[in-house]
């Protein structure tokens, strides 16, 4: 597909460029690279975050985390206990790539491991942990939605991965995570949550919308008691061949579908 076609004039690259960025190491450079300006930016993008997630319920208390990678060893997250709908930039610490602390008056959040360990899995540069309710009410029953039902839920979702349990904040929920997050760049935590990686954070919260309203629409479908119905292969495939041509991945392994049956019923197929 000829991307310069099918999107005219390109879409704003939002991604930090962590790479080709300064990469502080002595105290002095990392004071001065947390306060500098591209940084402030990122903290005041972090909280514009933590608020959307936070008004649309998917997260309450002190629940969920964000991240962005800044650098080769270097990580943007929010704090432990912290309210994500109420969060200033001067809240915002500064991890290395092995949850060490580095920066910031308030302790990091102690699931920063699971934001690394997607990040090292998947290439993503972003990462938000929340509990959206739809999703949840999905995971909490340990399975996942099935695909080939709608295209967008394909291109951005793909086929969601179901990790298995792990208690929060373990090197053991962030291994099982990495693993998932190889497959697709949700991952639904059983009996906890979901993790998003975006290439930015704010496609890691797109992601999170996604996920939780195609789960609603699903849940309200599943109340009629009729089968659901799904696409035929070509048009997944065509759904497939639009997620490559936005750079987001695809499990060569997986299969067309992830299953055939929801809510009890065998799904119709419908078109090509």
């Amino acid at each position: 597909m000829n991307k310069e076609l099918y999107i005219n004039p390109p879409l704003v690259n939002r991604v930090y460029d962590w790479k080709s960025g300064p990469q502080p190491q002595t105290r002095e450079e990392l004071d001065a690279f947390f306060v500098s300006e591209p940084i402030m930016k990122l903290k005041e993008q972090i909280c514009e975050m933590g608020r959307r997630i936070y008004n649309k319920g998917y997260t309450d208390g002190n629940g969920g985390n964000i991240s962005v990678r800044v650098g080769e060893d270097l990580i943007l997250c929010t704090p432990t206990l912290c309210c994500k709908g109420f969060m200033k930039p001067e809240d915002i610490c500064l991890v290395d790539m092995n949850a060490g602390q580095l920066c910031g008056y308030r302790p990091r959040t102690s699931e920063v491991r699971v934001h690394i360990a997607m990040m090292k899995a998947s290439g993503m540069n972003a990462c938000m942990h929340c509990h959206p309710p739809h999703c949840n009410a999905f995971l909490f029953s340990g399975i996942v939605p099935p695909n080939g039902i709608n295209p967008e839920a394909d291109i951005f979702l793909n086929q969601i991965p179901l990790a298995p349990y792990g208690t929060p904040g373990t090197d053991e929920v962030a291994a099982n995570v990495a693993e998932a997050a190889k497959k697709c760049n949700v991952v639904f935590m059983e009996n906890h949550g979901i993790v998003c990686g975006g290439r930015d954070v704010e496609e890691a919260e797109w992601f999170a919308e996604n996920a939780d309203a195609y789960c609603q629409v699903l849940l309200l479908a599943s109340g009629h008691g009729a089968p659901l119905q799904q696409v035929g292969e070509n048009s997944v495939k065509d759904f497939l061949a639009i997620r490559k041509a936005m750079g987001l991945t695809v499990d060569p392994a997986q299969p067309l579908y992830n299953t055939d049956k929801f809510n009890g019923y065998t799904m119709k197929r419908v078109g090509r």
